[in-house]
């Protein structure tokens, strides 16, 4: 477990994380959909590490194989989450260990999700490499999990809901489409967001930002994957899905267009140059 108090260079949010650790003596992982949580005024709030359980527990999920770590951890769960729409719950691994987690919900949207601790059940093999679970510390984790989920959400996207509600459809616009941006986002989810007709929300889309609505989606992707590419270690087809991209082959096409490199080639350059 990290030290507490050791920031290691990165914001406010890695101390209350690690915080959170030493209390209740297990460790977090965070997967934060619209990157509001771990970016903030240029810096990242958070060990970008929390984001991988391959890289938060290398001795049982780094052994696993990606791709089914991949699609129960991530794709499965939030499939999970928008069906259901639960506050917290108990999740078994297809490794076996189970956790707790707790989704971050903003306005209806799943924004991203906290993941803590990683425990054999308890009649498993008494030589496996995590520690058994207990009904009692998990009951208890099922009860304060949600309260620090809430507590993100209020912090991150709260403040901005009361800026967006008494000032600005800027804000509005900006907020809704880095919540939606990795999902099928379009003109008339936005217009029916703001309360206004497709024609016109275009017509204020473009009035307010000088963008078109598809071009500020396209970029807020674009964001997001060179997030991934450089904080992460995810492959190109994951980073796409995430991203809310159709295919890698579009993925690739797209930010090459863009940025004039391929996703593999900035995330080769973007890596050396900051590490």
């Amino acid at each position: 477990m990290r030290t507490p108090g050791k920031r290691g260079g990165y914001g406010a949010l890695e101390e209350v994380f690690q915080a959170w650790e030493g209390l209740a003596e297990c460790r977090l992982c965070v997967h934060d959909h619209s990157r509001r949580l771990n970016v903030r005024h240029g810096r990242l709030q958070y060990d970008p590490n929390r984001g991988s359980h391959r890289k938060t527990y290398p001795a049982l999920c780094g052994q696993c194989e990606r791709e089914i770590c991949q699609e129960d951890c991530m794709h499965r769960l939030n499939r999970r989450v928008e069906r259901r729409r639960e506050r917290v719950f108990v999740k078994r691994c297809h490794a076996g260990v189970v956790e707790v987690v707790a989704p971050i919900y903003w306005n209806g949207a799943h924004v991203g999700t906290l993941f803590a601790g990683l425990w054999r059940p308890r009649h498993s093999h008494a030589q496996a490499a995590r520690p058994p679970v207990d009904p009692e510390y998990i009951q208890r984790l099922l009860r304060v999990l949600p309260v620090l989920t809430e507590g993100l959400a209020a912090r991150f996207w709260g403040g901005r809901e009361l800026l967006t509600a008494a000032t600005s459809r800027n804000a509005a616009i900006e907020d809704f489409i880095a919540t939606h941006c990795r999902s099928g986002i379009t003109l008339a989810s936005m217009a029916a967001h703001l309360g206004l007709s497709t024609s016109r929300a275009s017509h204020l889309i473009r009035e307010l930002t000088g963008q078109t609505f598809s071009d500020l989606v396209l970029a807020k992707r674009l964001e997001l994957a060179e997030f991934y590419l450089i904080s992460t270690d995810y492959r190109m087809k994951e980073v796409a899905q995430l991203c809310g991209f159709s295919s890698p082959e579009h993925f690739s096409r797209i930010f090459r267009r863009c940025r004039g490199r391929t996703p593999a080639v900035f995330r080769k350059q973007e890596q050396q140059r900051q590490f």
